[in-house]
């Protein structure tokens, strides 16, 4: 069962990686190269996750997540992509409410781990 995905960071080529990837895994996605595109999409598109690059220009990624926490459902899950990797970096993430801080090049199997919803999870660990 594919998530909608929204995508966005300022570098193309990142966009087109993870679209075609997360598209190949089933999920539909929509992406943005600009903060201002990724604030129109979103409402039409309510988003279940939002791979969200924090060094956007213009409106950095933490200022993106606090307009778009206003336009998509408040489960929706948010997914900090970024070069930064810093313990300052992961809490100032968390605190900004992001579920989890992935550090470029993006681990991918992490990554494809966070979209599978809540109620799809199996708890494997020994009782």
């Amino acid at each position: 069962m594919g998530r909608r995905v929204l995508v966005v960071d300022d570098h193309s080529d990142t966009v087109d990686a993870l679209v075609a990837l997360l598209e190949l895994e089933g999920h539909e996605v929509r992406s943005a190269v600009t903060a201002e595109h990724a604030l129109a999409l979103a409402e039409q598109f309510e988003p279940h996750v939002v791979v969200l690059d924090i060094g956007l220009p213009n409106m950095d990624g933490y200022e993106l997540a606090a307009h778009l926490r206003f336009k998509v459902e408040p489960s929706c899950v948010f997914i900090a992509a970024t070069g930064s990797g810093a313990l300052s970096d992961v809490l100032r993430s968390k605190k900004a409410g992001f579920t989890a801080h992935l550090t470029k090049p993006i681990n991918i199997p992490e990554l494809l781990a966070l979209l599978v919803p809540d109620d799809l999870v199996t708890d494997h660990s020994p009782r």
